[in-house]
């Protein structure tokens, strides 16, 4: 872990979060320690180091609390997307507290917030995030196959705790989301489908693996690529499944699932 002194802690949302309706990002660390392999943020201009190394380090955005109480105001009412280029829920978050003095900080402004993890750490703060008007966790849960959690995302927490934190969220009157982006290689799709039917998250999200065709921005690594092929995972395999979700409820599919918590949602 490195420590960084940020100029800055809420930055003007760009690309897929502001067309979703963001107006503001919030990242309180650079890179991932979490290490999985298809992750878009390596490719983006922020990680000036080798994607070879993704998951390998991360920076910790020390003066990150400071920032947020004196900058919180600016961003009173309107949507913020915590986090875009890494996770508020590092295991390092534990001790730091950055998210958690974050939280505090924008409490008394309101903002209309989601908190994109898959950190099972976010229970932690639950005390807080209970106490915002307009606020969606999105967790992200994959696959139902560990094997597949641990070739894919090596260090990232296992499913089942996953599961586990987004139930006491949602026990806490939280909306929820499920981001099953990109959808990794499944063990049993209709067993899937019908659990995250049965879950009834506020939003369900889902996405293919991305191709960027050689292009600029967010892509898919040469690792996860591997992966896929000697699953012999498909795009058929992942429509598959999301045919089965269709006919149960409302999925949402690739950017067009990411957008704000509609204005002074209650807690219920």
């Amino acid at each position: 872990m490195e420590q960084i002194n940020a100029r800055s802690i809420f930055s003007p949302a760009t690309g897929f979060i502001r067309r979703g309706g963001f107006a503001w990002t919030c990242n309180p660390y650079l890179g991932c320690s979490f290490g999985c392999t298809y992750c878009y943020a390596m490719f983006l201009p922020q990680n000036r180091r080798p994607h070879a190394e993704w998951g390998k380090w991360f920076q910790a955005k020390i003066n990150a609390v400071e920032l947020a109480r004196k900058q919180a105001p600016q961003v009173a009412g309107q949507a913020v997307y915590l986090s875009s280029v890494t996770d508020p829920y590092l295991p390092a978050e534990r001790s730091l507290c950055l998210t958690r003095g974050i939280l505090e900080a924008l409490l008394p402004y309101q903002p209309r917030l989601l908190i994109q993890t898959r950190g099972p750490l976010v229970v932690r703060d639950l005390d807080l995030i209970t106490r915002f008007r307009s606020i969606r966790v999105n967790m992200s849960i994959p696959t139902d196959s560990e094997e597949v959690r641990r070739a894919f995302e090596p260090k990232a927490p296992p499913l089942e705790r996953r599961w586990q934190a987004l139930a006491e969220v949602k026990a806490a009157g939280v909306p929820t989301g499920i981001c099953v982006t990109p959808m990794l290689p499944l063990e049993n799709a209709e067993e899937f489908a019908r659990r995250l039917i049965a879950f009834a998250p506020d939003v369900l999200v889902t996405q293919h693996f991305h191709d960027a065709q050689g292009g600029f921005g967010a892509d898919t690594g040469a690792a996860a690529r591997q992966l896929l092929a000697e699953r012999r995972w498909t795009e058929e395999d992942y429509r598959r499944c999301v045919r089965i979700l269709h006919g149960q409820r409302t999925v949402y599919e690739a950017e067009a699932g990411f957008f704000p918590p509609p204005s002074d949602q209650p807690i219920q």
